[in-house]
C-alpha cells in the first residue's frame, strides 16, 4: 500500500490536466453551505462520488446513508458514480448493504461498468497487460490477457496495451519492475479507474491513476491514456441517462476530489458541490482550490 498526501495527489493531478477535460468554472465564487439538504430540491437529480463523500473504505461517513434517506423520502432521484473498478453495478447494492446503503443497481454506475463495455468490444486480448488482482469481478472479460501482477509487474515482450484496472493487491515492487521493463518501449494506455488516491480509514492510498502517471512520468510515455471513469464524459453520461434530463444544470454532482468529481462535474454543465469529509479532510480548501484553479459550485463539511 502506497500511502499518499493530499498535496501529491493534487499535484501529480496538475501534472496530467493534458488528460482531463478543460477547466470549467461557476460564473461566482463558491457558496458554503451546511449539508446537501440546503439545496437538494433546486435540482432534478443528484449525482454523488461513493469514497470520501459516502464512505471512507468500508465505513460509512457520518450523517451519509440519512442523506439519502432524505434524498429519496423528497423523491429526488440521484445516482452514486463512482471510479470503483472492484465493483459493477449488478454487485454494487450487495457492497453497499453493510455499509448502511439501500441502493438499487439502478442507482449505482462505476467506472468498472464502462470499463466492460469496452472489454466486451475486444477480438484480440494477448497483447493487453492488465493490473488487477488474479480474482476479478471481470475476470471473463479479461481472460486471455497478460495478468501483470501475476508476473511480478514485469511487461512481456509482446505487450503493447497497459490496461491499469485496479490496484488491489500491487505493490511497490511490483510498479518498480513495471517502470523497468516499460523503459525504451511505448504502449497503448488504458485506465478504468483514474483516481490518484482515495480515502482509507484516516489515510489516502495510491489508486490505478497513480501508478499510471507514474510510469508515465518515469518512462516518457507518449500516448494520451483512454479513460473509463470520471472526470471524463462517458461515465457521467451513463448515470445521467436514464433520468431524460433536458437542462444539465439541473443536475448536482456531489464529490470529494476537485480533479475528478468537481473538474468532471463543471465540464458537464452540472452544478458541483465538494465535501471537505473526503480526500481533503482536515485540509485548507480554500488554498487548495486557489492552487488547482478548479471551483465548485458550493462547499460542505460533510452530505
Amino acid at each position: 500500500m502506497i500511502v499518499l498526501s493530499p498535496d501529491s495527489v493534487n499535484e501529480m493531478y496538475a501534472q496530467h490536466l493534458d488528460w482531463y477535460p478543460a477547466i470549467v468554472n461557476p460564473p461566482s465564487p463558491p457558496v458554503q453551505i451546511s449539508a446537501l439538504a440546503e439545496i437538494m430540491t433546486q435540482f432534478d437529480l443528484v449525482l454523488l462520488d461513493s469514497f470520501g463523500v459516502l464512505c471512507r473504505g468500508s465505513t460509512a461517513i457520518d450523517g451519509a446513508p440519512e442523506a439519502i434517506q432524505l434524498l429519496r423520502q423528497n423523491s429526488i432521484p440521484f445516482c452514486v458514480v463512482s471510479n470503483d473498478t472492484l465493483t459493477n453495478r449488478t454487485v454494487a447494492a450487495a457492497k453497499y448493504q453493510p455499509r448502511g446503503f439501500n441502493f438499487t443497481a439502478d442507482e449505482v454506475v462505476t467506472s468498472l461498468d464502462i470499463t466492460e463495455r469496452y472489454l466486451s468490444t475486444l477480438t484480440r486480448r494477448d497483447n493487453i497487460g492488465v493490473i488487477a488482482p488474479m480474482e476479478h469481478p471481470s475476470d471473463h472479460l479479461i481472460d486471455g490477457m497478460v495478468r501483470l501482477n501475476g508476473c511480478n509487474g514485469e511487461i512481456p515482450a509482446d505487450v503493447d496495451t497497459l490496461l491499469f484496472l485496479t490496484g488491489a493487491g500491487w505493490t511497490s515492487k511490483m510498479q518498480e519492475n513495471l517502470v523497468d521493463s516499460a523503459n525504451g518501449r511505448q504502449f497503448r494506455l488504458v485506465v478504468g479507474n483514474p483516481d490518484i488516491g482515495a480515502p482509507h480509514g484516516d489515510h489516502i492510498t495510491a489508486t490505478p491513476g497513480y501508478f499510471l502517471a507514474d510510469l508515465v512520468e518515469q518512462t516518457a510515455q507518449k500516448a494520451r491514456p483512454v479513460l473509463f471513469g470520471k472526470p471524463d464524459r462517458a461515465i457521467f453520461q451513463a448515470a445521467i441517462a436514464p433520468h431524460q434530463i433536458t437542462d444539465p444544470s439541473r443536475v448536482l454532482m456531489v464529490g470529494d476530489t476537485l480533479y475528478t468529481d468537481i473538474l468532471g462535474g463543471n465540464a458537464m454543465g452540472f452544478k458541483t458541490l465538494l465535501l471537505q469529509c473526503g480526500i481533503y479532510q482536515h485540509e485548507n480548501i480554500d488554498r487548495i482550490i486557489a492552487r488547482s484553479g478548479i471551483s465548485p459550485t458550493y462547499i460542505a463539511p460533510s452530505l
